[in-house]
């Protein structure tokens, strides 16, 4: 449930909480964001919900339509299917690049993340959970970090926003087989990192998330995987 906001620094405050309400499914795709209605809501002014929305749009969360409120954005199947192409390739690389440079705590980091993750997805029971989502792409994210590559991170996280909205959504039509499927996947990942085996690390890299994307768009076009 939205609340008031703090009285500094509104739009960004704003923008943060809309932000949390997109991504944690409490506003949903397609959803009219009213800006009287989030003044009322928030006990703000108009500003900084326009600020907001602004902010919101440049992240690709919200559009803008003409005389018409902004909604939530939905990601069209071409859309997603752009997404986790260009996620693929991204992937791919920073697993290779982390498997020529991931000291031994970061693989033991990325180790735990991978069971943690695991023990969420579970736990979530094949709801649209954000915050196992969220552990999902903190998983890969850690993976970015270790190929050492600031550009890298960046393009990543560009897509930061888009790919946490596809594994929300995907978490709904995970079966008990799948999640094992992928959890081996994760630790097969993690497994070529630490043999520096770089060859193997993209591959197994590329095709987890290719994997996921031809299940989204051929299979459950409102679903896809962490």
């Amino acid at each position: 449930m939205l609340q008031p906001a703090p009285r500094a620094a509104l739009g960004d405050t704003v923008a943060d909480m809309l932000r949390r309400a997109i991504l944690d499914g409490s506003l949903r795709p397609g959803q009219p964001l009213h800006e009287n209605t989030l003044a009322r809501q928030l006990s703000v002014s108009r500003s900084p919900i326009r600020e907001a929305l602004i902010q919101l749009e440049r992240e690709s969360l919200v559009v803008a339509r003409q005389n018409r409120p902004v909604v939530v954005r939905a990601m069209s199947a071409d859309e997603v299917r752009q997404v986790y192409t260009i996620r693929a390739a991204l992937d791919g690389i920073a697993a290779r690049w982390a498997a020529e440079k991931a000291s031994p705590a970061q693989v033991a980091q990325l180790r735990q993340k991978a069971g943690a993750l695991n023990r969420a997805t579970i736990a979530a029971g094949g709801t649209d959970d954000p915050e196992t989502a969220a552990l999902g792409f903190d998983f890969h994210a850690a993976i970015a970090e270790a190929a050492g590559s600031a550009e890298l991170r960046q393009m990543l996280m560009s897509l930061c926003n888009q790919i946490r909205l596809v594994m929300a959504s995907g978490l709904a039509s995970l079966t008990g087989r799948r999640v094992e499927e992928i959890h081996a996947e994760h630790l097969a990942l993690v497994s070529a990192i630490e043999a520096r085996d770089g060859d193997r690390a993209e591959r197994i890299a590329t095709a987890h998330v290719r994997g996921a994307l031809d299940r989204l768009v051929y299979a459950a076009p409102a679903a896809a995987e962490a």
